[in-house]
């Protein structure tokens, strides 16, 4: 019965806000951005028109950009200054900002929390860095949490790996389990454990035909048994730097780990048969993700295939929404 009622209050709260968000368009404080150009004249037009440099939160590719458009999740959010623009994930919109620091700025009201992020090298923060996050305080924002980049290659040596993935990989087969990548009719369950165990502010939202390309690629991962439920999922760093994690009532197991482990089974496949070679592949290319600095299990199983912090730090403001 409370299992119906949750439904139900969830169902009547996104129809809601499904019709909040249509008002806010109305009203023209959500403007849908329909073309790439039409995002790139508004950007120079907002650099143009300001007596000082702008600055600008934007770390989006045009490519991310495009499909946020073509899916009809990008909008231009009314300002009275500057120029703002909101990726609508479904939970929460994901916000970047145009702004001259030096002018006040408000944001308006939207019917569901908004995320601002500040990426900067760690220990090494520069001055408009530092400005610009007292202008998101002072503008009505509160700091969220700070992640650290990692390296995208492990430095456990091929020997070490192999020992840790056969000892973990006989251990799940005891208890009936394997790592799989999801089918087609497992993907609903894969998304439901994903929303549940992966924090609302750095989840991504993907189209079912999106994930379906996701699984063919051999970009998604889960361990699962005959009755095809899902225990544990992993998404690797090439789709929006990846993510991994048990479900609530499988917390203390091997899951999390083996599918950690289970990412980089390629990297190490591939690895080259010369001393000199595999030296240069081990060597980190790249960012392969971001973990919270206070997310002390994650940094554990990650040292366990020696993923190192890399250079790079974010901070999330967030302004929760009052509608």
């Amino acid at each position: 019965m409370e299992l119906k009622s949750n439904i139900m209050f969830s169902f009547i709260h996104k129809i809601k806000q499904w019709y909040k968000h249509q008002k806010l368009i109305k009203q023209s404080v959500l403007i849908p951005i329909t073309s790439y150009d039409q995002y790139a004249a508004l950007v120079k037009e907002a650099k143009d028109n300001s007596k000082n440099k702008v600055f600008s939160n934007c770390y989006m590719l045009p490519a991310e950009i495009k499909r946020l458009i073509h899916l009809k999740k990008f909008y231009k959010v009314k300002t009275e200054q500057g120029l703002a623009f909101a990726d609508d994930e479904g939970d929460y919109y994901y916000l970047f900002l145009y702004v001259n620091m030096s002018v006040s700025f408000t944001f308006p009201s939207l019917e569901k929390d908004i995320l601002i992020e500040n990426v900067y090298y760690e220990g090494r923060k520069n001055k408009k860095q530092e400005i610009f996050e007292s202008f998101l305080l002072d503008s009505g924002c509160e700091f969220l949490n700070t992640y650290r980049s990692i390296e995208d290659r492990p430095s456990l040596s091929p020997d070490k790996f192999f020992k840790k993935l056969e000892v973990l990989e006989k251990t799940l087969a005891l208890e009936g389990k394997k790592i799989a990548i999801p089918s087609y009719k497992q993907l609903d369950e894969f998304e439901k454990v994903y929303r549940s165990i992966i924090d609302k502010f750095v989840q991504k939202k993907y189209t079912r035909k999106e994930r379906k390309a996701q699984a063919d690629a051999g970009y998604l991962y889960c361990i699962t048994d005959e009755s095809a439920s899902i225990y544990a999922i992993a998404i690797k760093a090439c789709v929006h730097g990846g993510a991994y994690g048990s479900r609530s009532d499988c917390q203390n197991n091997i899951y999390a780990p083996i599918l950690v482990l289970y990412l980089f089974k390629d990297f190490y496949d591939n690895m080259p048969n010369n001393p000199v070679k595999e030296k240069e592949y081990m060597q980190s290319k790249g960012i392969g993700g971001w973990i919270a600095v206070d997310n002390i299990p994650s940094w554990r199983v990650y040292k366990m295939v020696g993923i190192k912090a890399a250079a790079k730090s974010m901070n999330q403001f967030i302004i929760r929404t009052t509608m």
